[in-house]
């Protein structure tokens, strides 16, 4: 996924559920800044400060790729 592309997702999520950036921060337990950035895409925040947002949208970013089924059947395996 392309930082605009979640730009757009957490945004429009953010819209949809009827909140303002900071009521959404506030949710997410992170400051007003961070939603700004994370809508901008300006790529100045980091996973620990993003992933309290996306929880609070109720969003998962899911793995995808050509290589993720044989990561998958790795990880199994030494799990094992």
């Amino acid at each position: 996924m392309h930082p605009e592309q979640l730009s757009s997702l957490i945004s429009w999520h953010r819209r949809r559920a009827g909140l303002s950036q900071v009521e959404l921060a506030r949710h997410a337990g992170v400051s007003r800044y961070v939603v700004q950035d994370l809508e901008a895409a300006a790529g100045r925040t980091t996973w620990a400060r993003m992933l309290p947002v996306l929880k609070a949208l109720n969003l998962e970013l899911l793995p995808a790729g050509p290589l993720v089924d044989e990561w998958r059947a790795k990880n199994r395996e030494e799990g094992s």
